[in-house]
Formats: structure tokens, sequence, C-alpha cells
């Protein structure tokens, strides 16, 4: 039996679970029948009725209450379905600010939290994105829910009522969202992270394998606001799914991924990066299989803007924030003048460039060397991100299992072999290899890598050259946007 069972019969399904930090009450959200209902459990004043024993065994408090954890979750989403009937179908539903807190099975109260005038008041104004965003306004009620997706925050499936075959992804920071970060203040960071990214994706010079700006923005409005906020926005559904998932998948049918389709994807995941360093002259900070999505005729296309955080596996080693860069002169035996990257480790007091709530406990969410080095030092910032792209290459070409990953607490543990790649040529391997090199002045540079896998693509399809155009069907090229 499913813990879920009661719910799955009616069509409904439990997402979250999660506390406050009073821990005075767990929290739960569950959807369907086209309603998101959260349902509230308070313990009151009797440690023997439901509210009180999941709060209690919840916060470890008490552990008689019931036999596992799976039991407590089972017994709460029992409850759930108990009082889902009654409560869906009541117009106070349908309001984003209804919480039910449920008192026993098959007894609740909907209520109209004041925690949502304080969510919708922290959220952005409508004049601060629409002005740069020439895009629908669409009202959150308006969209109806299919279930979380992965990503930071809130990131989710969903459909416009009068269109539920049109399926969207709506990124941003729903009521959950907040009722989860705002005790910790990481709220605030939230919203300003979501704002961040679609300020960056607006501005960035179209490409076909970068993420456009979102297609609508996402409005809400409290129950005494008498204006609507900017909650999250809307981005195409791609369907293919991620680099990722797309490398499980074959993994999981014991497949090996064409060659053409690994150069080809090498060639576009170098070409998003050198568009973003030498075209917007940015930076990603999270390069990785799982943020290059798919789009129908298998193109990569780079999601996932927010810069506030990167994958430990990932990474490169000299971003944990206690390494400083500079480009120095150097001259050759016979006078002729280059330049170098020199790194120095940081020895002042504490310092900080990211918000004091930014989730995360890895030095880059400390002290983020992007944010220096993309004024003072772009070569180190180019670099850097030329090693999770040699990472994100290697994970491709010998398709790694995610468990393979599993407990790695440092970039510099990872053990980069080709097991089971002897379809691999060589040189693909030498290209990814020289990505890796733990000194970055001595790793091949995001130009030099797109040519390498161009022609290599070239090479394994039988073309004259690799499709360079945008989905709007205009030419790119990326030396005219350098020039």
């Amino acid at each position: 039996m499913s813990e879920q069972d009661e719910l799955q019969a009616l069509g409904v399904t439990g997402e979250w679970i999660w506390g406050d930090d009073a821990r005075t009450a767990v929290f739960a959200q569950a959807f369907g029948n086209g309603r998101i209902l959260i349902f509230r459990f308070s313990h009151r004043n009797d440690d023997n009725d439901l509210p009180a024993r999941l709060v209690n065994y919840y916060y470890r408090r008490e552990r008689v209450s019931f036999p596992s954890r799976a039991s407590m979750r089972a017994a709460l989403w029992s409850a759930v379905a108990s009082v889902w009937p009654g409560a869906c179908k009541l117009p106070d539903a349908a309001d984003p600010a209804a919480i039910v807190d449920v008192f026993d099975h098959g007894s609740w109260r909907i209520c109209h939290d004041r925690l949502f005038d304080d969510y919708v008041v922290s959220l952005l104004p409508l004049n601060e994105l629409s002005e740069q965003l020439s895009v629908d306004m669409i009202d959150l009620q308006d969209l109806e829910r299919h279930g979380q997706l992965g990503g930071r925050g809130c990131t989710t499936l969903v459909h416009h009522v009068s269109d539920p075959a049109h399926k969207l992804v709506f990124k941003g920071v729903d009521f959950r969202t907040f009722l989860y970060t705002y005790e910790s203040g990481r709220a605030k960071e939230e919203i300003l992270i979501f704002k961040r990214s679609i300020e960056l994706l607006s501005r960035m010079p179209r490409h076909p394998n970068i993420l456009p700006p979102p297609l609508a923005l996402v409005t809400v409005r409290g129950i005494a606001a008498t204006m609507s906020t900017v909650c999250g926005c809307l981005y195409p559904f791609y369907t293919n799914g991620s680099l990722a998932s797309k490398i499980q998948e074959s993994n999981a049918k014991e497949e090996r991924i064409s060659l053409q389709l690994k150069a080809k994807w090498c060639y576009q995941m170098a070409v998003a990066l050198a568009h973003t360093h030498f075209v917007a002259h940015t930076y990603h900070m999270d390069v990785k299989p799982g943020n290059f999505l798919l789009d129908e005729d298998l193109n990569l296309v780079l999601a996932d803007w927010e810069r506030s955080d990167a994958a430990v596996t990932i990474a490169a080693p000299e971003i944990d924030g206690t390494w400083d860069a500079e480009e120095t002169e150097v001259r050759a035996a016979d006078g002729t003048a280059s330049t170098a990257l020199r790194y120095t480790k940081y020895q002042g007091k504490e310092r900080r460039n990211m918000p004091e709530n930014t989730p995360g406990s890895n030095g880059w969410n400390v002290w983020n060397p992007f944010l220096a080095w993309q004024d003072t030092c772009p070569r180190a910032s180019e670099l850097a991100e030329v090693f999770s792209l040699g990472r994100s290459m290697w994970m491709l070409l010998r398709q790694c299992n995610r468990d393979e990953l599993d407990g790695i607490l440092d970039t510099r543990d990872v053990v980069e072999d080709w097991t089971g790649s002897d379809d691999i040529p060589a040189q693909w391997k030498e290209a990814v290899d020289g990505c890796l090199r733990r000194d970055p002045d001595d790793r091949t540079g995001l130009l030099a890598l797109q040519a390498f896998w161009e022609t290599a693509w070239r090479g394994v399809a039988g073309t004259h050259s690799p499709d360079t155009h945008s989905s709007d069907g205009t030419s790119f090229s990326l030396m005219a946007g350098l020039s």
C-alpha cells in the first residue's frame, strides 16, 4: 500500500510536508481536481488528538505516536483525504490565501491567513518587471497545476484553465515556498534571485541554445491589497526533459547515446557558454547536465539562470571562495608578451558578497568569485566555467550513472575515469581532459573548445557544418556577435 492511497483514489496528489520555526504546526500541500490546497495541523491543548500527535512526531518530541515516519506521513495524507472532498468544493478554497486547518479526520475549517498579505507585499511590484518585458500578465488563479518539476523554489508544470493541452512551466515563489522560507529570512532572497534571473534573460542577446525570456508574468493579489504583484513567470515546457534525464534514461535501457548526438550536444554546450561570456558578457555559475533542456529537435537549451549556487560535483576547485584572481603580463624567452592568470589565496578577514540568507553552505554561497571576476578578471570566470563544462561533457560522453557521484562533498574527489567508454574517440577524451586541468591557466579556452566540437560534430554527422540557425529562422554567428 502507498502512503497516499486514499488521496490518489480521489485523483489528488500530496507533494509537500513541512514545519514552521515555532515547531507548533505541520503543513502539507496537495493538488488535484483543479485545486491546490495547503493544510495545517496545529498543536493546541490535547496531546492525544491527531494534529498534536503529528506535530510531536514530526519534531521528534515523541516516538510512540507512530511506529515509523512513513506511518506518520500516511496518517497525515489520510486526514487530508478525509477533508478534501468537502474543502475543495467550497468557493473559498479557490482563494490563494486559503489554508485548511485540520482538527481530525473529517474535521476542518478554511481560514485566510494574514501571512498571505505579508507574502503578497514581499513580492515584486508589477511595474518593476512589466516595464522591462513586453509580455502577457496571467493571474495565478488561472493556472492549474500538474506537479512539481526539478529546480529551486517553485518550479511547476501547469496549464492555463482555458487551454489544458498547452503545458507550461511556472517558476517563482508561491505561497507554499513563502511559508517554508519566510521565518528563516530566505523568502526575501528567493524573491530577489527570481527577479535577477528574469532581468538577466530579458537583457541577454537571444541565442537558440539559451532559454528565452519568460512568455508571461504571473500575478497575485492579496486579501486586502489593491495592487497585483508578480509571484512568478511562465516558460515553455520542454517535453524531452534535460540532458541529465536523457543520460539516465539511456543507462536504464543499457543503451549508448550515439556519437553524433554526443558531439552535437558538446558543441551546443560550448557555444551556449561562449555566447554567455563573449556576447552577453556574463556567467551562468551552475553549468551541469540537469540545466541543459532538450527541445523537440533534441537541441540543448541552457536554463536555470538564478546564479546563486553551484553543484559540488561540477564546480571548479577555485570557486570555493578562498581565491582571488588577476591577469598579469608575462614574457617568453624571446621577449614575446602574453598574459597569464595569477591566483592568490585570500588571507584577510571574513568577507561576503552574497546576501546573509543565501541558501547553501559552500564557500561560493558566502563569497561568489564570479561576481568579482566578471568585472576584474573575466578570463578567470571563463575558465572556471570551462571546468564545469568539461565535467558535464565527461558525464555525457561516459554516461555516468547518477548514483556514482552520491556522497561527493568536494569537486576534487570526483575521479574522471573513462570506464565503459571504448566507443569515445581518443581526441574527444583529450578535449574533455583539457577542460579539467586543475591549473585554470592550462585549460582550453571556450572559443577553442567550441571550434573543436564543431569540427567533431561535422565529422560524425557527415554534414558541411552544424545547423546554427535560431528558432526564428535567422542565422546566428558567434563571431558576428563578437565583432
